[in-house]
């Protein structure tokens, strides 16, 4: 699982992402962002708490999709990286 740092640039912010080489339609990104909002609150990520680790990006900018991955694979991991990325930086 690779990790990504909250600080990074926003990369895919157009109407398509990158998704397995291909490009993939915005009903994707959707479903995918949606999936790992939903999975990051059921887990104890308070939305302000996202706010932050997100950075006024979207899920799926922040977080991009692996190529193959199925939306409840990468709501998990993308949970799993939000919460490194919180506790990475939370204020002390």
């Amino acid at each position: 699982m690779g990790y990504h740092d909250t600080r990074f640039e926003a990369v895919g912010s157009g109407p398509a992402f990158a998704f397995g080489g291909a490009i993939a339609p915005r009903h994707f990104r959707r479903a995918y962002g949606r999936a790992a909002v939903a999975a990051a609150i059921e887990n104890g990520l308070m939305p302000e708490e996202l706010s932050e680790v997100l950075g006024g990006r979207r899920v799926v900018e922040a977080f991009p999709v692996d190529g193959g991955e199925s939306v409840n694979d990468y709501a998990h991991r993308a949970v799993a990286e939000m919460m490194v990325a919180y506790l990475s930086y939370a204020p002390a």
